[in-house]
């Protein structure tokens, strides 16, 4: 009886002690600066909001937003700044906030679309197709898509039973954006050229002025006096 006895004890304190290790490892990792640890559970944690821009597929780029719940109730969250058209994940982050912060953020998002939820594994198909649209192109993610993809860890695209169809009309098409340079522009058009796309390039003096969304060429008709404009050809002010 003694035996069983010190047995049963050994196994509670052995119990006890892993849970202390445990506890300790995730207040590390909780508390780390690397991504890489600190995100490294977030397949386990709970999804709390997962959102798309309404215009997504009007606009050919939107804004994707996925939280989670970690460990110790903490709101987590990923920001992935999608062209569905040719250039994949543009832009994304990753961060850890409160209720409130997360709210300001998707308040602010809504000042270029309409955010409206989505189901997780549809977001996780779009960000995947996006990302190995973009590749087949030799485009690959932002830099910081390796860290905020691991808050897509765990879900399933194939679940999602939508198509998504990437490019314009079955080809890629290229819009320059207001932080792309001409000569940065160029080289992407280049590319898309050699792809067989379209693109749309525009020299302005003020390159951070937001670019319109395009639905065809016909959009800058208004801008006749300003700008030329079609496919495969870089739009230059008129003299």
């Amino acid at each position: 009886m003694a035996k069983s006895h010190g047995a049963k004890q050994q196994k509670k304190v052995a119990k006890q002690k892993a849970k202390r290790q445990e506890k300790r490892s995730e207040l590390l990792r909780r508390d780390s600066k690397d991504p890489t640890i600190r995100l490294q559970r977030a397949e386990r944690w709970p999804i709390v909001h997962s959102f798309v821009g309404k215009q997504l597929w009007k606009d050919g780029i939107g804004y994707l937003l996925l939280s989670r719940r970690d460990s110790e109730g903490g709101l987590v969250f990923g920001s992935y700044l999608v062209d569905t058209y040719c250039l994949g994940v543009k832009d994304c982050f990753w961060k850890a906030s409160t209720t409130g912060e997360f709210n300001e953020i998707l308040k602010k998002m809504e000042q270029t679309q309409v955010m409206v939820p989505i189901d997780p594994a549809c977001l996780v198909k779009i960000i995947k197709g996006a990302v190995d649209y973009a590749l087949s192109f030799g485009f690959r993610p932002h830099h910081d898509f390796r860290h905020a993809s691991m808050l897509l860890a765990g879900i399933d695209p194939s679940t999602c039973k939508q198509e998504f169809t990437f490019g314009r009309d079955g080809k890629p098409f290229y819009i320059q954006g207001p932080n792309e340079s001409l000569a940065e522009a160029r080289a992407i058009a280049e590319r898309i050229n050699s792809a067989g796309g379209h693109f749309v390039t525009v020299v302005r003096d003020d390159q951070t002025e937001e670019f319109p969304a395009l639905e065809d060429d016909s959009e800058y008709d208004d801008d006749d006096d300003e700008y030329e404009v079609g496919d495969n050809t870089f739009v230059l002010p008129k003299s």
